[in-house]
């Protein structure tokens, strides 16, 4: 089983990990730039291959497409 807790929830939601062959997992990252701007990046983790008994906390958003789960953290 795959648990997913986004971010500031409580509440987990729960994936069957038959449905997915792997987990590419994404981190997003914003920072305070001059002038009271922000900037945005994004970092590729990796993945995960046959992924089982998984807990992912802090997701902004997940998508599953073609048994590809993509989730992106943000700290």
């Amino acid at each position: 089983m795959i648990q997913i807790q986004r971010r500031y929830k409580e509440e987990v939601e729960e994936i069957n990990e038959d449905d997915i062959d792997l987990v590419k997992i994404n981190l997003n990252i914003t920072r305070k730039v001059c002038c009271g701007g922000r900037e945005k990046k994004s970092y590729d983790l990796g993945w995960v291959e046959s992924p089982k008994d998984m807990k992912l906390t802090t997701v902004k958003e997940y998508t599953i497409h073609e048994r590809v789960l993509e989730v992106w953290i943000e700290p």
